[in-house]
């Protein structure tokens, strides 16, 4: 008997890795990368995709969905819902955390390790759905743009070309995360603009954290 028992004992100790409890491994390994970049959805068909991520959240476009809506990551899983809707930004509070693990990395980039701003005539590059990878420098800061949902004060303006599609795309400087792609004008062909909304103010007026590696 005594036997038995220290064997079950060896194989429970070797099933559970040291700090683990017994049910939550499997989750822990089951659970999908949130990375900034990551694509979502919401039931109504609308589409967008993830920002950097704060600890508890995701920082998602302002057109994601209103106050309620609930957002799913890739394979329609739900993420959780839209808590606050800003000018420049929304919030999504996730509530189905055993499907989702937040990684501090972007899609196509590296691992975010913090949020110092760059400043004008610093480089910058940005991960856009359509255009990949590219880069540019800080142009100026504290810009106003006339948008044809409003005017939007308080951008970054950058020499970062986009495309259709790239909106929302992840700009950094290194690791050092800068902000989320509102749009701008011209092409990757001809050459273009692009704003942003600097990350520390939303950070700052949310009290949010920075997932950082």
């Amino acid at each position: 008997m005594r036997t038995l028992l220290l064997l079950l004992t060896l194989l429970v100790a070797t099933a559970v890795p040291a700090g683990a409890t017994p049910g939550t491994a499997g989750l822990a390994a089951a659970a999908t990368p949130l990375e900034a970049g990551t694509p979502l959805s919401t039931a109504s068909g609308a589409r967008c995709s993830n920002g950097f991520n704060v600890r508890g959240h995701l920082i998602v476009s302002p057109s994601c969905g209103t106050v309620g809506t609930v957002v799913r990551g890739p394979g329609l899983v739900d993420v959780g819902p839209i808590v606050a809707v800003r000018p420049t930004y929304a919030i999504v509070r996730i509530t189905n955390t055993a499907a989702w693990v937040q990684r501090p990395t972007v899609v196509g980039g590296g691992t975010v390790t913090g949020s110092a701003e760059t400043p004008v005539g610093g480089p910058v590059c940005a991960a856009g759905r359509t255009t990949g990878v590219r880069c540019g420098t800080v142009q100026a800061k504290n810009v106003t743009v006339n948008y044809p949902s409003g005017v939007v004060y308080g951008l970054t303006r950058t020499s970062v070309c986009s495309e259709p599609g790239d909106q929302w795309a992840p700009l950094f400087t290194g690791g050092q995360a800068q902000g989320h792609s509102l749009g701008g004008s011209g092409t990757c062909s001809t050459g273009g603009t692009s704003y942003f909304y600097p990350l520390n103010r939303i950070l700052s007026a949310e009290g949010l954290t920075l997932v950082t590696g």
